[in-house]
Parts: structure tokens; sequence; C-alpha cells
């Protein structure tokens, strides 16, 4: 009976185990992730072209959602934030979406006098997406003089959860040694804060600015897959847009993306 007994709950655990799986899977849908290429080789790149463009909105722009500040009011509720899922510019240009070549496998190095940050400031993260190399530190700094939690949902590399009191204005994090992305980012102290960090294996990414403008240099001569990932509007991944690169000139390639 004891044995039975057993059994029984351990089946019952399992099936509401199974049933929690599922339950999430079917609320957060299929995770859409970036594109990296098998391997990537640095090359010497004396010349290249350029591939520029601008992602715009399509569609009634959402009325901008006022975040709830519920902590340390005094610093975070110094001026009104609002969710930074989708942020619409001039002339429906669309922010925040990272723009990249899907396939590239050889071609220039990183920019290595670049140093990958993310500022905690009036209790939110500055810039929303960040592009970090793989191999490269990011630093998370704290201009807030109030205690703040990186909590990094990494899946392929180690996830990072570590406090940042007010008394540590910077706080270097271990490089990561595998592409992985879109990862997100939150403060386990103010629940409202969010943030995308991308790991990525070569330098052809790129983050639109307010205006929806996106710039990728230095591209070697060839044919391409240009893809997007947009926080609110999803990827092209299983459809990229195809460019032609060649030396010495600039192929414009814009995208206009929908709420998915």
């Amino acid at each position: 009976m004891k044995s039975y007994l057993l059994a029984s709950l351990t089946v019952l655990l399992a099936c509401c185990f199974v049933g929690t799986t599922f339950a999430a899977s079917v609320a957060t849908g299929e995770k859409e992730m970036l594109v990296f290429p098998e391997a990537y080789k640095v090359i010497q790149m004396d010349n290249g072209g350029t591939i520029s463009g601008v992602v715009k909105f399509e569609g009634d722009v959402p009325e901008k959602k006022a975040l709830e500040i519920t902590k340390d009011e005094k610093v975070c509720g110094a001026d009104e934030k609002f969710d930074e899922s989708l942020v619409v510019g001039e002339d429906n240009g669309l922010k925040n979406t990272i723009v990249y070549l899907i396939d590239i496998s050889a071609g220039k190095d990183f920019d290595k006098n670049a140093k990958p940050e993310i500022d905690q400031k009036g209790c939110k993260f500055t810039p929303h997406v960040q592009i970090v190399p793989v191999g490269a530190r990011l630093t998370m700094l704290n201009s807030d003089k109030i205690m703040h939690n990186v909590h990094i949902f990494s899946e392929i590399n180690k996830p990072v959860n570590r406090a940042q009191p007010k008394a540590r204005r910077k706080m270097p994090l271990k490089a990561v040694q595998k592409a992985e992305g879109p990862v997100e980012v939150k403060c386990d102290v103010h629940g409202w804060m969010s943030a995308w960090i991308s790991y990525v294996p070569h330098p052809y990414f790129a983050v639109t600015n307010e205006k929806g403008e996106f710039t990728l240099e230095g591209v070697p001569a060839g044919t391409y897959k240009l893809g997007y990932w947009h926080e609110a509007c999803g990827t092209n991944s299983k459809a990229p847009a195809e460019v032609t690169v060649e030396v010495g000139t600039t192929v414009t390639q814009d995208f206009t993306l929908k709420l998915k």
C-alpha cells in the first residue's frame, strides 16, 4: 500500500511538472533568437562595402505605457518612465531593432577600443539593447547610488545574478565564450527594469537609433542574408533579406515591421 501511494504521488508530481512546463511554453511561445554562423574568421580588411537602411513601424502606434514605480521613489520616480519594448520615433522610425548579417563567415575584427556598458540610471537600463562581443567583458554601471541587482537570464552561457550596491559604481562581468541572444536582463530590486543583451561572434551587428537608422561598415564583397530582431515585432530569421555588397559602395535595405 505504501509503495502504491508513493508511486501515485510520483506520477502526480510528474504530471504537474509536465503540465506547468507545457503551460509556460504556450504562454511564452517559441523564443525568437538571432542566428549565428558556425564559425567566423578574422581576415585583413583593407576595403569593403556598407549596408545601411531604416527600420520603420507599420500600423497605429500604441499609446506609451507608463511604468509603475514601487520602490526608491525619490530616485526612480524623479521622472516618468515608459515601457521600452516599442519605441517609435520620427517618421515611424523603430528604435532598438538589431540588424545583422546572418551568414557571414569571414571579415573584420571587433573594435578593440569598444567597451560595452549598460548603465543603471534613473532606475532604467541604458541602452535598452546592447551588443556584446564574445570574449569581451560587459561592465554594469550604477549611477543611481542605490542598490540594484543585475540578473541576466542566459541559457547557453552561465546566468548572472549579482547585487550591485550603491558604493559599487562599476561592476565588470565575466566574459562569455559562446554566442547567444537576445538574453533578457532584469533588476530583481526594481521589477520594471528590463533590457536585452546579445553576445555576438562577429562585428556585423547594429542597433537602430531613435530614427530607426542602422549601418554596417567594412563588409567584404559578396551576397549575404540580412536579418533583424525586435522585442515586440519579432524576427525575419526564417525569411531574411538578401543583399549584395560591392567594394566601396553602399547598399540600402529598409525594413517595415508590425507587432507580432
